[in-house]
């Protein structure tokens, strides 16, 4: 839908800046009160003397969806529409929310004498005062917070239209008990990303923790997002790659959180890929016991999954990720702006994790891939977008149902036993992710049919996708024995033997699967020839 919906109180310019707005951007502009009374056939003040606020409520929700129902429209919301909770997820949803805030006197001010506010009557100061603090959290829970005080209209409609996203959003909640949170899809979010900062953290410092190469390209924008916000915050980088997943530079980054000042009340930023995200996120999950972080994946394989589930870790020599915790961040931004200058090799990598999503999960998304799978190589934007949706709803949903992996989610796993057991012997860095978890997938399905339980024509159009997207060009030259010790350091390893992830059928997949070591064997000599 890509609609535009301002919302605040009574007199904070909604109208005003809204009109000012639509005619910046070229779009259509609605006032929610206006369409009320067209409706209606009478006045506000009318509808509230005979239905009462009650009905006056009723035809607001009315007139709110069939609203928003349209594109690229700009909507003024009455004052109240957004605390009805079926009301805020219709506004939320497919659109841009904008809030507009200012502070009682200025209200009373904009609002003295007005007439035509069955809420203000009789007295404005008074209703203000009663009215304004059970209406700011819902307001402040815009994805843009703005202030009008003692700025021109014209002003406050400039600000925003730099501040907005540039397309529509796609937001996608995580309702894990006790830690939901959302994951946002779509471009120019680093303002959403400081107004989130501010609802959460408020005047507490952040850390912004990031890699060597993506602070050089993206971080100076985002700091600078913060610092125009009022957020004090500090950067600190890291190794790029799998060295930054170490001891000693997870005590660098404490370090860097002591001398910030940063308590359980601050708040981390995580700016890069997987790497970045897995030890920043370990070092939330253990500073002062645990303090909020948000994700800001660059990396399309960041977004598709590290950045999702809160599973952080860090490295030792004896195996990947074998110190971890799970701490769910507080929100994803995937911005796709930072994917323009993602190199192709990574770019296609990192399309090995939405095939697995789909392999492991959605049927209906591997015949889109299918068709779509050309273009995606293509970088159509659009279908990017819809592509990182996809897999994200798909591992939001299995982390919703198991959070701490103890069952379920063990299917997103899905190539990673060999592909751990790649990167791990042929040393960290040395292949990239998505290129081992392709071999991966490969052995995997191999073994389904091995063992009678895999289907040949999803295995055959497994292949074909990985083929196309160039994910099996260059077969990994590793040893024998080297891979199998390492299989034996998998964190799903029982009594020294890996529990596998099996694909059944396109969509589906069994998982905690004993293998004969025998079907292991014959998989990896003709897959990996070894």
């Amino acid at each position: 839908m890509n609609n535009i919906v301002l919302v605040g109180f009574m007199g904070s310019g909604k109208s005003t800046v809204g009109r000012q707005l639509a005619n910046r951007l070229g779009r259509t502009f609605v006032d929610l009160d206006d369409e009320i009374t067209v409706e209606a056939g009478r006045s506000v003040a009318e509808i509230f003397a005979l239905e009462g606020e009650d009905g006056f409520r009723a035809r607001e929700a009315r007139s709110l969806e069939r609203v928003l129902a349209r594109t690229d429209v700009i909507v003024a919301a009455g004052g109240g529409g957004p605390l009805r909770d079926e009301n805020w997820r219709r506004i939320r949803t497919g659109n841009t929310v904008i809030a507009l805030i200012a502070e009682a006197p200025e209200l009373a001010r904009r609002l003295n004498g007005s007439e035509g506010r069955p809420l203000l009557q009789p007295d404005a100061p008074s209703a203000i005062a009663a009215l304004l603090p059970s209406r700011i959290s819902r307001y402040l829970e815009a994805d843009l917070v703005v202030r009008t005080d003692g700025r021109e209209p014209v002003a406050v409609a400039a600000h925003i239209a730099d501040s907005l996203p540039s397309s529509g959003l796609q937001r996608i909640p995580l309702d894990v008990p006790g830690a939901a949170h959302e994951i946002v899809i779509g471009s120019h979010l680093g303002h959403m990303v400081a107004s989130t900062v501010q609802r959460l953290a408020n005047t507490a410092h952040a850390v912004v923790i990031s890699d060597t190469q993506v602070a050089a390209r993206h971080a100076a924008p985002l700091m600078a997002t913060l610092s125009s916000a009022g957020i004090p915050a500090t950067l600190h980088t890291v190794p790029h790659g799998e060295m930054a997943k170490e001891m000693a530079v997870l005590s660098g980054i404490y370090d860097a959180l002591g001398s910030a000042g940063v308590d359980r009340q601050g708040m981390l930023l995580v700016l890069g890929g997987g790497t970045v995200g897995d030890v920043a996120g370990f070092a939330a999950a253990t500073w002062m016991r645990g303090t909020r972080y948000i994700q800001v994946p660059t990396t399309l394989l960041a977004m598709v999954d590290s950045s999702i589930g809160g599973k952080t870790g860090i490295n030792l020599p004896s195996g990947k990720n074998m110190i971890g915790a799970v701490h769910q961040p507080s929100a994803v931004f995937c911005d796709l702006d930072y994917l323009a200058t993602l190199p192709d090799a990574d770019y296609r990598a990192s399309l090995a994790e939405i095939i697995k999503a789909a392999l492991v999960a959605d049927r209906a998304f591997v015949r889109w891939l299918w068709h779509n799978l050309p273009a995606l190589l293509g970088r159509d934007i659009a279908l990017i977008g819809e592509a990182v949706a996809r897999a994200v709803r798909i591992k939001a949903s299995i982390v919703v149902r198991d959070p701490d992996e103890r069952n379920e989610r063990a299917i997103l796993n899905y190539g990673h036993t060999v592909g751990h057991a790649l990167e791990r012997a042929l040393g960290y860095g040395q292949v990239r992710h998505g290129e081992a978890v392709a071999w991966g997938m490969e052995v995997a399905s191999r073994i389904s049919l091995l063992n009678g339980t895999g289907s040949d024509h999803a295995v055959r159009i497994q292949h074909e996708l990985l083929d196309q997207a160039e994910l099996l060009q260059n077969r990994p030259v590793v040893g024998r024995a080297d891979l199998l010790a390492a299989l034996r350091h998998d964190k799903k390893s029982q009594s020294g033997e890996p529990r596998w992830v099996l694909l059944r059928e396109l969509g589906r997949a069994d998982y905690g699967v004993q293998v004969d070591p025998k079907t292991v064997s014959t998989a990896l000599a003709e897959v990996l020839s070894i």
